[in-house]
């Protein structure tokens, strides 16, 4: 199945092949051969198509494969082509609407949104759901039943924590981010970033040994 392809996409992917990307690469610290240019994105190793904007992820860094998310392509272009050079975290992190984002929060909020369905990967699953978090590097927190703070780009950490349920509310997770997140990645952005960490994160609940 081939990425799913919106003006979103399309946008996100011109810019990236348009931008001088020496300049990308002198400011996020990146390596890059004359083919490529890496990063890392959670625990995985990422390689972008200097001529074609191409994703390929890798658990070892050696073998790669198509990266077919729609949700990590735009993140990624989002991070690569938007941060800023003098980008720099606060250290308080707050929720999305303490960003002054409230647009799409039913995406977030609503029935069957982010944080529900997040919660139903994890219900009963807390041990191996600590497991993921240790797999992530995440530093432990105190908050929540399972909680934990780990970078999804180098240097651009967010804050997880997840609820069991019980029989008067269903369980649920939640993200919290650093104030200064829009000088990282586009606040529209968050969506499909939380939606690539999820994925990631189910990924290692369910096939990965952990």
């Amino acid at each position: 199945m081939e990425i799913k392809k919106d003006n979103y996409f399309e946008n996100a992917k011109s810019f990236f092949l348009g931008a001088n990307q020496e300049e990308l690469i002198k400011k996020l610290g990146l390596k890059s051969d004359g083919d490529y240019i890496y990063l890392r994105v959670m625990d995985m190793q990422y390689r972008i198509s200097r001529k074609s904007g191409d994703l390929q992820r890798s658990r070892d860094g050696v073998d790669f494969t198509e990266e077919k998310s729609h949700d990590a392509a735009l993140s990624i272009f989002d991070y690569l082509t938007w941060s800023k050079k003098d980008r720099k975290l606060s250290g308080e992190f707050v929720s999305l609407k303490g960003l002054g984002f409230n647009s799409h929060a039913y995406l977030f909020e609503g029935s069957g949104g982010i944080y529900e369905r997040g919660g139903a990967i994890f219900s009963g699953k807390s041990e191996k759901l600590i497991r993921v978090l240790e797999r992530l590097g995440a530093k432990k927190m105190n908050s929540a039943d399972v909680s934990g703070v780990f970078e999804v780009f180098d240097g651009f950490p967010i804050y997880f924590q997840f609820w069991e349920g019980d029989d008067e509310y269903k369980p649920r997770v939640f993200f919290l981010w650093d104030l200064n997140t829009a000088q990282f990645i586009h606040l529209e952005t968050t969506f499909y970033l939380l939606n690539m960490v999820l994925n990631r994160m189910t990924e290692l609940l369910e096939t990965e040994r952990i």
